[in-house]
């Protein structure tokens, strides 16, 4: 199971740069750059380890089909691709907080993705790509310089039209914060929708970001992972029916703006939420404690590697590098 690890929205490229070269020492397959709406361009931070680097794969993560064109993502990548001599991955998804930041709306989500898969999967260096499609064109696009390996370009989905979807064009899908039930249930409808579409599930790559709060201190940890909560499933009900009672769940979805309240100001109190279940979320959407959960955690990841996970990407918080070292050193020889 190849092992990556997503770094945190405010680093810079300097820091991009050491933390990639740390993880490519020790054996970690990628290095993704996340994309929010105050974030520093997440192929311009990457420039510096593409050219310094010599194995680790790297890219940004998620772009949208809102904030750039299948044009501009396909020429930013395929230039990212050229530094790194073909190591570059993109993650394409739906609406993220850039809509807001763009007051943009949220429409026509699974045809945008599926134009801008389709354009970056059709780059050549050898031949003009013409694309008419119902949402985007391109017409005359040849970058005869863009003559490396082509570059991995997933695609974030989670629910029935994004998976049915990704079914019929990507060779690369990323799921987020998957529980045993959510990973199960994802990947027996990406099952059907490829055989529907007349493909296999060889044909398809399926990696999951899961957070890591593993820290030296379980006080710390707790602290770091329950105050990123909101972003874990976008606590969707459907996310959570599997591990909490039906008045818990009912409880969640009721506070959502309680819990995004808590992100916003960095604290692991969400008003009107008991300890108890922001516990159980802690335990079943993140990877946290110290390192004496290692351990645990390593067998729930070979657990989602038996039920068909074919990678995992680490979201990462606090100190990256301490992170990354206990990743390479504990996880990635764990899950070779």
């Amino acid at each position: 199971m190849r092992v990556d690890v997503i770094l945190d929205p405010t680093t810079s490229p300097w820091e991009v740069k050491e933390l990639g070269l740390l993880a490519e020492r020790l054996g970690i397959g990628g290095i993704w750059n996340s994309n929010y709406p105050s974030s520093r361009d997440p192929f311009l931070n990457l420039a510096p380890l593409a050219l310094a680097s010599s194995r680790i794969r790297l890219g940004p993560l998620v772009v949208t089909a809102y904030e750039l064109h299948p044009y501009k993502t396909a020429k930013a990548l395929a230039s990212l691709n050229e530094l790194s001599h073909g190591r570059a991955a993109v993650m394409l998804g739906g609406p993220t907080g850039v809509n807001a930041a763009m007051g943009m709306g949220t429409g026509r989500m699974v045809g945008r993705v599926r134009e801008c898969v389709e354009v970056l999967q059709a780059v050549r260096p050898d031949r003009a790509l013409n694309y008419p499609g119902k949402i985007f064109q391109v017409w005359g696009f040849r970058p005869d310089w863009a003559t490396d390996p082509a570059p991995q370009v997933y695609v974030g989905a989670n629910k029935p039209q994004m998976l049915k979807m990704a079914a019929g064009v990507a060779t690369r899908v990323m799921l987020g914060d998957p529980t045993p039930a959510v990973l199960t249930r994802a990947l027996d409808t990406l099952g059907t929708e490829l055989a529907a579409a007349g493909r296999s599930r060889a044909d398809v790559t399926v990696s999951a970001l899961i957070a890591w709060h593993v820290r030296d201190d379980r006080g710390t940890s707790a602290v770091e992972a329950r105050s990123q909560l909101a972003l874990r499933g976008m606590l969707d009900p459907w996310y959570l029916e599997s591990f909490l009672d039906p008045d818990e769940v009912a409880l969640v979805d009721a506070r959502r703006e309680a819990f995004f309240g808590a992100y916003k100001q960095g604290s692991p109190a969400v008003p009107g939420v008991p300890d108890g279940v922001l516990d159980k979320l802690v335990e079943n959407l993140t990877l946290a404690g110290d390192d004496t959960d290692i351990d645990r955690h390593i067998e729930r990841l070979r657990h989602f590697k038996a039920l068909g996970l074919d990678e995992v990407a680490l979201k990462l918080h606090g100190d990256q590098a301490a992170a990354i070292r206990r990743i390479g050193e504990r996880v990635v020889p764990a899950l070779a």
